[in-house]
């Protein structure tokens, strides 16, 4: 596996995990604040990944 496809699937995982903890966070608090950051932070991952894929291309 080459470096642009590890680190692909690495952010993939982050990703992911933090939807999750997002969707839970969104169910068991009223904590704007926490929701906001994880929200960022994924965003965040997000667009690390689209720039990796770009460079894939």
């Amino acid at each position: 596996m080459d470096e642009i496809q590890d680190r692909l699937k690495k952010l993939d995982k982050r990703i992911i995990e933090l939807k999750e903890i997002l969707n839970e966070i969104s169910v068991t608090t009223d904590e704007e604040e926490i929701k906001l950051f994880i929200s960022q932070y994924l965003d965040k991952l997000i667009v690390e990944y689209m720039k990796t894929v770009l460079k894939k291309i």
